[in-house]
């Protein structure tokens, strides 16, 4: 499985926080804590390479205007032969500080 992703830096220590707080709502519903260090970052793709296939070659990013989120979802992911099935799980609101 190959994995496009752009890595985050605007916003990185409240991108921390809010994976903290979404760390300790998977605790409180059981699941096991992830193992891996959070790196800030949007999943653009998920891809499968065929029989040695490459991956495409993908056109440079533009500079992207901010934004702000005022909620998270969370959800299960399902991985299936025919494509990832996302299940919502939990809406976490965030609260404005301006």
């Amino acid at each position: 499985m190959r994995v496009v992703w752009l890595g985050v830096r605007a916003g990185d220590e409240a991108m921390r926080a809010l994976a903290q707080r979404v760390e300790a709502e998977c605790r409180a519903a059981g699941l096991e804590p992830e193992s891996r260090a959070f790196k800030p970052h949007l999943t653009l793709a998920r891809a499968r390479a065929r029989d040695g296939a490459p991956m495409p070659v993908l056109p440079e990013l533009s500079q992207l205007e901010p934004w702000r989120a005022d909620e998270l979802i969370l959800y299960s992911s399902d991985l299936q032969r025919a494509g990832a099935v996302h299940e919502p799980i939990r809406t976490l609101g965030f609260t404005s500080a301006s």
